[in-house]
């Protein structure tokens, strides 16, 4: 549009020039042509220079000037809508175990998020973002203390940015945000798969609510981030205590990165004795634009959550592969192996009387997805998926009770802007 812009200028001198024998006998008529040539070089030369911005609709095209505060605001979502099919159950009793995926048969409208961000930088060391989410899924991540646990919106994050100049630079982020565990994020179109790990649902939490401070220890190899929340998807806490979260991050170093993660506090309510901590450890390898392979490692540990006198612990591994060999394909493969060694994870949320009635506390968890992901066009992406779910005990449901393992397919689409 600027070119096209300094063009017209240029045809307007143009017309002028040519038209030089008719307004040449006229002394008042030249004078006022030459101020006028006088203002058509003006403006050409501030247009060049940036200036002045010509614009960017047709005629009568309407434009929003955002205030100053919200120069720079970028915005971004998606929309994800699923159809899961459970081979064990025909009376739609539910998918034990599953995270966001729990329907049993039918169609799912997990999320529609809208993202609004403001990024803090040297020149504006003030920034925001607001995560703001409808759908099935908000149920599932819902913080206490936030609206009522079945609300089907959740306002996810809303935290502001400060960029402190600290050295390199000392980034806080003060308010609701996500956690700095795990392999995996509430996000689907950020995932490989369509479903979440055990790992992602039961050993670590959702979001905080306090203050991050992140500064680049390690230069461009890595960085170092430490925090007090208020606990595990809470926003009142339920006692006097607070929990502390780090990460330590480096790399890429030869395409290789490692984060290691821990969240250490008292979460029981009305309880500031009794802690619990997880320490999540993720390697991701990318050694070129077809392949990329990621490790997860969690282990969680509770003093005094059974019977209020016994601990309990927690782990899991999960391996994820995927291959792309085309622009508009890829497959990903997930192994996991989860161990809710005294059944305080998984039982209460997910298995419930199935477990319960199992008589078995340590219960170990095993999961094979497979995900074919199709790129439809730059904003819309399709996904087929076959997931095998194994355990110790029958701790599935099924129309003849209970079962040792599960069987699923779920198909999905996702528009992402």
């Amino acid at each position: 549009m600027g070119k096209r812009f300094v063009g017209w200028l240029s045809a307007v001198c143009c017309l002028l020039w040519a038209a030089a024998p008719v307004w040449a006998a006229d002394p008042g008529l030249q004078a006022e042509i030459e101020v006028l040539k006088e203002r058509l070089a003006k403006l050409e030369a501030q247009l060049s220079e940036g200036k002045i911005v010509p614009p960017t609709a047709g005629e009568g095209a309407s434009t929003i000037a955002l205030p100053s505060g919200l120069q720079g605001l970028q915005m971004s979502g998606y929309v994800d809508i699923s159809y899961l099919y459970n081979f064990n159950e025909q009376n739609n009793f539910g998918n034990s175990g599953r995270v966001f995926d729990i329907e049993g048969n039918g169609f799912t409208p997990h999320a529609a998020e809208l993202v609004l961000e403001k990024t803090a930088t040297d020149g504006t060391p003030i920034g925001f973002r607001t995560d703001l989410f409808f759908g099935d899924d908000a149920e599932v991540f819902h913080s206490t203390g936030f609206g009522a646990a079945t609300d089907i919106f959740d306002l996810q994050q809303a935290y502001i940015t400060l960029r402190a100049p600290v050295g390199q630079g000392l980034d806080l982020k003060v308010g609701k945000f996500v956690t700095l565990l795990g392999a995996e994020v509430i996000e689907s179109p950020a995932n490989w798969n369509f479903s979440r790990s055990y790992m992602f649902g039961y050993s670590i939490p959702f979001t905080h609510t306090g203050v991050l401070a992140t500064y680049p220890t390690f230069g461009e190899m890595g960085s170092t981030t430490l925090g007090v929340v208020n606990g595990w998807d809470i926003v009142d806490d339920n006692n006097k205590a607070k929990t502390f979260l780090g990460n330590v991050t480096l790399g890429p170093w030869n395409n290789l990165t490692l984060s290691s993660n821990f969240v250490y506090g008292a979460e029981q309510a009305n309880n500031s004795h009794d802690q619990r901590g997880v320490l999540s450890n993720v390697l991701s390898y990318t050694p070129n634009e077809q392949w990329a392979f990621m490790a997860d490692w969690d282990y969680g540990h509770e003093e005094d959550v059974i019977g209020s006198t016994d601990n309990a612990s927690w782990q899991g591994y999960a391996l994820y592969a995927r291959y792309a060999p085309l622009d508009w394909y890829a497959l990903a493969n997930r192994i996991e192996w989860f161990n809710d060694q005294d059944g305080v994870r998984v039982a209460p949320a997910a298995a419930g009387a199935a477990l319960a009635g199992s008589g078995h506390g340590d219960v170990e968890f095993f999961e094979w997805t497979l995900t074919n992901e199709f790129k439809l066009s730059e904003h819309v992406v399709a996904r087929l998926e076959y997931r095998l779910d194994k355990a110790n005990a029958n701790v599935f449901r099924q129309d003849q009770g209970a079962a040792d393992y599960m069987n699923t397919v779920a198909g999905e689409l996702i528009y992402h802007f």
